[in-house]
Parts: C-alpha cells; structure tokens; sequence
C-alpha cells in the first residue's frame, strides 16, 4: 500500500503540519518506506505462535502504582512561572 502525496497532506493538515513540497516528497518518501518494511510481516507463518501482551508472558513487567503524597505543594508552586494562586495555567492549545 503506497500514499500519495495528496493523501499525506491531508494527514499533515489534521496533524496541523503546514509541509512545503519538499518537505512533503520527504514524509511521502518516508511513510512509504515504512509501509514496505511492514510488508515482511506477511511472510511470517504465526500459525503455532501463542498471542501476548507483554514480551514476559508469565510476569507482567509494569510496577505497582504507589500514591505517595507530597507535602511541599508551595516548593513546587514556586518554582514555575505558570501559576496563577495555587494552580498552574495551561495555554490553550485548541481554539473554541
């Protein structure tokens, strides 16, 4: 499956990327690429192979969470440039 230069734009524009033509030549050239490398996957015979969600089937390899409570709120307050009282102030990344 190949992309073309018109449909790797439009993922661009919903990514909210502005690519100039070479830019785009570049990402098409590159997706591509990728896109071919996957096609070797096909070959692979997985009949006998037993599906899993981490490499360590028996273990799972992620930690517990642990909630440990931090008690020095005005250290951290105090150290950035974002706050507004006692919040932090977030930009707007999306338009209304």
């Amino acid at each position: 499956m190949k992309l073309t230069d018109e449909e790797v734009n439009e993922i661009a524009l919903e990514s909210r990327l502005l690519l100039n033509e070479q830019e785009l030549k570049g990402a098409v050239r590159y997706i591509n690429n990728f896109l071919d490398a996957l096609e070797c996957f096909k070959e692979l015979d997985l009949r006998d192979v037993e599906p899993f969600s981490f490499a360590e089937a028996l273990e799972c390899p992620l930690r517990e969470d642990i909630v440990i409570p931090f008690s020095d709120t005005e250290a951290i307050l105090h150290e950035s440039e974002h706050v507004d009282g006692s919040y932090f102030k977030v930009p707007r990344i999306m338009e209304e």
